[in-house]
């Protein structure tokens, strides 16, 4: 199980070590508040500090998607953390403002000790993508003009295959960040819309000046019985010979497609 299923909606199950090590670290603190005042305070901050740390850390190493839109370290719903740089922010912002609260350093580092080992190990039990290297189905859909076309004629450069729909919240969010992908010579973007008439989708569309050149229509969700998703959004990305290399349950960033780009850019000059 790569995912959570809320409804028809996914939360990546990656995502969980995390927030469950941030809970125990702000209960223990308010907890432990009465007896060591203060202690609360400073998990706040930390928590913000750590989740800060963990997004600028990840960011270094896809710099240019950020770089246009910075404002979107600070999507935190949006996968991209790096795990060592909240542990790492989290204990040099902990030394730096304790320093004259000495008083509270046991309790504060045995609280972040326990919430890191927690979540370290959660994250170890964690499955990553279980997903086999398929090839790209033979499948055929209809585009908004009518016309039938087979993903395997979109084979020969990388492609990401989005499954999306106008009432999902993410999905609407995700959009216009992918929109910004047309026309990259580097990706192929296919974009299949789950359960709704060509009618629906060419008028959403139209409302939120979004114009992807292949928009595929699956009315009865046969797209998501093929890449077995749980629930939308889900994206899924294949290399230049229509091999799949990696899959994504769950709101995307930026980032997720520039790293993907790059690696199989990568692969390429080699």
């Amino acid at each position: 199980m790569e995912a959570i299923t809320l409804g028809p909606l996914v939360l990546p199950l990656s995502r969980l070590p995390g927030l469950i090590a941030l809970i125990i670290l702000l209960v223990g603190s308010e907890l432990l508040n009465k007896r060591y005042s203060g202690l609360a305070r400073w998990a706040w901050l930390t928590a913000l500090v750590a989740t800060l740390g963990s997004r600028l850390i990840y960011a270094t190493s896809t710099p240019s998607a950020y770089l246009s839109e910075p404002w979107t370290l600070l999507y935190f719903w949006q996968p991209g953390f790096s795990v060592w740089g909240a542990i790492l922010s989290a204990v040099i912002f902990t030394g730096l403002y304790l320093y004259k609260k000495p008083q509270l350093l046991p309790s504060s580092l045995t609280t972040l000790g326990i919430a890191s080992i927690v979540g370290l190990a959660l994250l170890l039990l964690t499955p990553g993508n279980d997903f086999t290297r398929e090839s790209l189905p033979t499948q055929t859909f209809t585009n908004l003009e009518g016309d039938e076309l087979a993903l395997t004629q979109f084979q020969g450069k990388p492609l990401v295959v989005n499954m999306w729909a106008t009432w999902c919240p993410p999905c609407r969010r995700e959009m216009p960040m992918l929109q910004s992908f047309e026309g990259d010579d580097r990706v192929q973007l296919i974009m299949i819309n789950q359960g709704e008439s060509p009618v629906a989708v060419d008028q959403f569309l139209r409302s939120q000046n979004l114009s992807f050149s292949q928009v595929l229509i699956d009315v009865h969700q046969k797209a998501g019985r093929i890449f077995r998703a749980p629930g939308l959004p889900a994206t899924v990305f294949y290399n230049a010979q229509g091999i799949q290399v990696d899959r994504h349950f769950g709101e995307l960033s930026r980032a997720q497609i520039e790293r993907f780009i790059q690696q199989q850019a990568s692969l390429l000059d080699k």
